[in-house]
């Protein structure tokens, strides 16, 4: 046997061997039933129809062979232009694929996974194209349902939020109700009964005054007219030691007298900051709030053992009489001048603990009028606060103190009083180190 023959014998069975697997390959593409696989000829007629086709177009392969491939579109895609645009991709860049809707047999619409292959020769010359198509419907309509389920549990999640927010809000202004109730009672109680008794004695004190200066003057004449007293009145003058006596007697009722002034300026404080008898809005002063919540904390601006005074610097601008609920305002004062006295001292304290030198304390009050409102700045010179917490100093219950040092409804209750209660700001700037601002704005008429 010579070579040529060889040569032709291998040739047959190589492509005997071909014809076996393109065979092969027909009849699985054919049986295939999950997927639409379909040939097109250049001009995009069908060619050849498999039986996933078939269950899925509903087309038997007699009924579409030799049809073009447009009549699976609908009349959007048809008026479009889509089926012959779709074969210019697939030639330009090999392939085009899309998920989309198609249309089946009897008229219904399923959702389609496309794939469109262009099929070139060796001389690449465009021999037809390859069509795949899967029913993604069932699963459309599943990923449907999930996205559905996932944005009730979103609503349900959101309502659940919500409801919690109330919950939290209900219950801080019901913690705020009853404190400043029992407060401000606490308050004007103790107001008034410092009140009466000292009415009564600085009412005593003036006809006391003008008693002893009638004393006095008697005396005097006494000492004019008989220089040479008795004997037993000379002793005795020596005893009490009269010429300083007389020297020092209306001092001492000069001193009483401003103990009492003093004891009157802290219940009319007291008073003020608790304004029971003004639940209603009405116009009043905030420099007179802001000062009787300073007098309350005075004791707290002392100097103490481990730190000095806090000093506390007033820049009080002129602000017209400004709409509010007093004593709820008054608190506001009370929660954030608290807040940077407690601030001072712990920075105090790590000072102290350090050995080093404890500078001057400071807080800064400051007022002023911007547009319609009322703006009160109140600046601590103590720890600063992190950017991480700055966000979440107005949230209930949150607080950076020890437990039993704080319960941490001060800064959110006073958030609420400002912006809900008076339709004002209130918000804070600060860094570590280098203290903290407050900064409230009060509209000057409040539209509730």
């Amino acid at each position: 046997m010579n070579i040529l023959t060889c040569d032709i014998i291998e040739r047959k069975v190589a492509q005997d061997r071909l014809r076996i697997r393109e065979e092969d390959l027909r009849l699985l593409v054919a049986s295939v039933k999950d997927y639409a696989i379909f040939m097109l000829d250049t001009k995009g007629r069908v060619a050849s129809w498999n039986k996933g086709a078939e269950v899925i177009k509903g087309y038997q392969a007699h009924e579409i062979i030799g049809q073009h491939f447009s009549r699976f579109y609908t009349a959007e895609d048809l008026e479009d232009g889509k089926p012959e645009r779709e074969l210019r991709i697939a030639i330009a860049t090999g392939s085009y694929e899309e998920e989309c809707w198609r249309l089946r047999k009897d008229g219904s619409r399923f959702w389609a996974n496309v794939l469109i292959t262009a099929l070139f020769d060796d001389n690449n010359q465009l021999r037809g194209f390859a069509k795949v198509t899967r029913d993604f419907t069932e699963r459309k309509q599943i990923e449907e349902s999930l996205r559905q389920s996932e944005a009730q549990l979103r609503q349900k999640a959101q309502e659940l939020e919500n409801t919690l927010n109330e919950l939290y809000k209900t219950q801080t202004q019901l913690v705020q109700s009853e404190k400043m109730s029992s407060l401000g009672q606490l308050v004007a109680g103790v107001a008034h009964e410092i009140n009466n008794p000292v009415n009564f004695i600085f009412g005593n004190l003036v006809p006391a005054s003008d008693y002893a200066q009638d004393l006095l003057r008697l005396l005097h004449l006494y000492q004019q007219h008989y220089p040479n007293p008795h004997l037993d009145i000379q002793t005795e003058a020596e005893a009490i030691d009269l010429e300083f006596l007389v020297e020092d007697f209306p001092k001492i009722l000069s001193s009483m007298k401003m103990g009492a002034e003093r004891i009157q300026a802290i219940v009319r404080s007291l008073r003020n900051f608790s304004r029971m008898d003004e639940a209603e809005v009405k116009e009043v002063d905030i420099h007179e709030g802001i000062d009787s919540t300073l007098m309350i904390l005075q004791n707290r601006l002392k100097a103490k053992s481990e730190h000095p005074d806090i000093r506390v610097i007033k820049e009080y601008g002129d602000l017209p009489l400004v709409e509010c609920y007093a004593g709820q305002v008054n608190q506001v004062f009370m929660n954030i001048l608290s807040n940077a006295i407690d601030a001072i001292e712990e920075l105090n304290k790590e000072r102290f603990l350090r050995n080093t030198t404890i500078n001057p304390n400071v807080i800064k009050i400051q007022t002023g009028i911007t547009g319609d409102s009322a703006v009160i700045t109140i600046y601590n010179d103590g720890l600063g606060i992190s950017e991480a917490i700055i966000s979440k100093i107005f949230y209930p219950f949150f607080t950076t103190k020890p437990a039993g040092k704080g319960t941490g409804l001060g800064l959110s209750i006073s958030y609420q009083i400002v912006t809900v209660k008076h339709g004002g700001k209130l918000w804070c700037e600060s860094m570590p180190n280098q203290g903290t601002k407050f900064v409230i704005e009060l509209p000057i008429k409040l539209n509730m």
